[in-house]
């Protein structure tokens, strides 16, 4: 499938209807789904009542919007009208369908695109495999036997196949990220609180943004601002780069630390940041003590649910949450507060920061440990570990992907000061730029 703006030009243009873009996201999603698993519901009626709108008011010689006729999914945590919210919760299934759709879907909807269909994700959010188990774990399009990450890998499984452009996810400790880099797409997670998350199932209210996935950073810029409401995106500007390193660098694979000096090399002169392995495993366990505490606040209903209904793994979770002293609550959001101007305070000297998205490329399904050096990392529990400190920071992060021919892809985090989402999408205008003109790194696995 096109690019997201290729195809909205060509829409507002009369060179193809939205009618043909959206059948044509339906097929490649009835071609691929049986494989991936990335899509939990397909609004083949509802797509092509909206693209036949969208065509109607291009025939009136009205502009339907800037996304005009662009098929997108959303996780399947996003409201839509008429529909339950399922969440990856068997729990969910006979939920109330839904009175409206979530803000972010109203707004690409009322920018031109067409939602084709919800995308599978880790039971409530909480996951980083993109393995369910009530609806199954969704696949790698780079290789079937990987896992995409999570808890967004529906949605990243989706654009990474070309059957939608673009697609929402959800991101609280690195659920964008994670997928976006093990599939290799672009993603965007904005800064803590710059988008609604209005009509968004929670999963830890501190932390939560909602964001997305596309193939080039031109198409995830245009994303971003038809949910932002903004027109900044993609401009030139000189930027600072620096590279966060120790923790980042020491938890990283040899080949993601690489990607991460070869990204930093396209954008120009860059300096080391040293971030010390005890401040992040701190970072780390607030983080963990607000997610838990949090998540389990909003699904305390669940603790009484059938077991059939809750998997192990999440009860024990919620269950944490609940017992979990108030004290600690507390003093792991006076944490937060204090980290994340720490953060900030580096960009008195940079604009932009770099580090590896996760610590090595998507792992098998049956890999129960990765190693990286002669220290081993259960996939489940380390996928999310250098993107956690940058959420606690609530920090907007651009995700590059880099593709590696005959092995899996690897993604660099570029993070921009809050609100500074612009400085993160001129580096990526840069990076991508420099990654098409030689498309296969020479990065060995």
């Amino acid at each position: 499938m096109k690019r997201a703006l290729d195809i909205a030009a060509d829409v507002r243009a009369r060179k193809r209807s939205a009618t043909d873009a959206t059948r044509e996201a339906l097929a490649d999603i009835a071609r691929e789904n049986a494989v991936l698993n990335a899509f939990h519901h397909v609004f083949i009626d509802d797509a092509l009542a909206q693209a036949a709108r969208i065509d109607a008011l291009v025939a009136q010689g009205t502009d339907p919007g800037p996304l005009a006729g662009v098929p997108f999914a959303a996780k399947s945590l996003f409201d839509i009208e008429a529909h339950a919210t399922i969440a990856g919760s068997r729990a969910r299934l006979n939920a109330p369908a839904a009175a409206r759709d979530a803000d972010a879907i109203a707004r690409l909807k009322r920018a031109g695109a067409v939602l084709v269909g919800t995308t599978h994700m880790d039971e409530l959010a909480c996951g980083a495999t993109g393995e369910n188990p009530h609806f199954g774990a969704v696949r790698n399009p780079h290789d079937t036997d990987c896992m995409t990450g999570g808890s967004s890998g529906g949605s990243a499984a989706a654009v990474a196949a070309r059957c939608v452009p673009l697609a929402l996810g959800s991101d609280t400790n690195g659920s964008i990220r994670a997928p976006a880099a093990l599939c290799g797409v672009w993603s965007i997670k904005p800064t803590f609180g710059r988008l609604s998350r209005q009509g968004v199932l929670p999963y830890a209210n501190s932390l939560d943004c909602i964001g997305g996935f596309a193939n080039d950073a031109g198409d995830l810029a245009a994303f971003h601002d038809a949910l932002s409401g903004d027109a900044s995106a993609v401009r030139e500007r000189s930027l600072r780069v620096g590279v966060l390193s120790g923790y980042f660098e020491a938890n990283a694979s040899r080949q993601a630390w690489e990607a991460v000096l070869r990204v930093a090399a396209l954008i120009g002169p860059h300096a080391s940041i040293d971030m010390p392995d005890d401040e992040m495993q701190l970072v780390r366990g607030a983080a963990t003590i607000i997610s838990n505490v949090e998540v389990a606040a909003a699904h305390a209903n669940l603790l009484g649910a059938p077991d059939e209904d809750v998997s192990a793994r999440l009860r024990t979770r919620l269950l944490a949450g609940a017992l979990g002293p108030a004290a600690w609550y507390a003093r792991a959001l006076h944490y937060q507060r204090r980290f994340h101007a720490r953060m900030s305070r580096l960009f008195a000297d940079f604009d932009v920061l770099l580090a590896p998205c996760t610590p090595f490329a998507a792992p098998r399904f049956t890999d129960s440990t990765i190693m990286i050096g002669d220290r081993e990392f259960e996939p489940a529990k380390h996928l999310g570990m250098l993107t956690q400190p940058v959420s606690f920071a609530g920090l907007p992060v651009v995700t590059a992907p880099v593709l590696r021919e005959g092995h899996m892809p690897l993604g660099v985090q570029i993070i921009g000061a809050s609100f500074d989402e612009a400085a993160c999408f001129a580096a990526a205008r840069r990076i991508e730029r420099g990654l098409t003109n030689s498309p296969r790194t020479s990065i060995e696995s």
